[in-house]
């Protein structure tokens, strides 16, 4: 069994009571990590541990998000540094299957191993963004509980829910000792050319987690602005698109349309 670590801020503990009710109720070991609180510490102190330079022009990061980057960032010391060959991470809006409880027991680590992966997205976000709802990846085939294994071809963002092996987070911990970007960009956005190329990740699909925005929004979200594009920023993704439509003509990959393995 992946051992299990759910990402909670202190003053949080109504997500905390509903994501342990339900791992409670499938029987699963988890721990609580204490999440890092933007209202406890300082701009400036947020700033210098996650890192700032030209990429930060492009991919902004809000105190809300270089905290909940830096939680992720403790996480992957303890996982770096622990027994198990990987990790399962949840946030606390995280939402659960019956099929999370078969990926958390099957041999996952070494699905990823055979396949060069270093972290697995198993996330549904159900919002209106279509590169989170039609990501673009490699079918790598069937694994257990009636899901598919992609590799990840596109930015595919969110970090509610993922595996990292231990291997994975010693990687990027010596190479990237500062983020730069938020986490999702840094995992799972190819563009932002942090930590994607060293991991290679893949998704599940349908996923065993549903990122719950709807019943408890995000607690970094409002601080957000609108915020425009930079054109370094535009031309990253105008060569992401171009890339991602030859993969797509050449039958490397295809566009899938996620969905929550939960939902009748």
């Amino acid at each position: 069994m992946l051992p299990i670590h759910v990402i909670n801020l202190d003053r949080a503990p109504d997500r905390l009571a509903a994501i342990a009710g339900q791992l409670d109720g499938f029987g699963l070991s988890w721990r609580r990590v204490a999440a890092v609180d933007r209202l406890a510490v300082s701009d400036a102190a947020l700033t210098a541990e996650f890192g700032a330079g030209d990429l930060g022009r492009a991919f902004p990061a809000t105190p809300g998000d270089m905290a909940c980057s830096l939680s992720h960032q403790a996480l992957w010391r303890e996982i770096a540094a622990g027994e198990a060959e990987a990790a399962i991470v949840l946030e606390d809006d995280a939402r659960l299957s019956e099929a999370f409880v078969r990926l958390a027991g099957a041999d996952v680590a070494g699905l990823m191993q055979r396949h060069g992966m270093g972290a697995l997205k198993i996330e549904f976000w159900p919002g209106a963004q279509k590169s989170r709802r039609f990501p673009v990846g490699q079918d790598l085939g069937p694994i257990t509980g009636g899901m598919r294994l992609y590799r990840m071809r596109s930015g595919f963002l969110g970090t509610c829910g993922y595996v990292l092996t231990a291997e994975a987070a010693r990687s990027l911990l010596r190479r990237f000792p500062r983020l730069a970007v938020p986490v999702d960009h840094f995992l799972f956005g190819p563009e932002a050319a942090r930590g994607f190329d060293l991991v290679r990740p893949g998704f599940v699909n349908p996923a065993p987690v549903l990122h719950d925005v709807e019943r408890f929004g995000s607690d970094i979200g409002p601080e957000r602005g609108e915020g425009k594009r930079t054109a370094g920023r535009r031309i990253r993704d105008h060569l992401a698109r171009r890339r991602l439509a030859a993969e797509i003509r050449r039958g490397a990959a295809e566009r899938v349309e996620m969905s929550f393995a939960g939902e009748d």
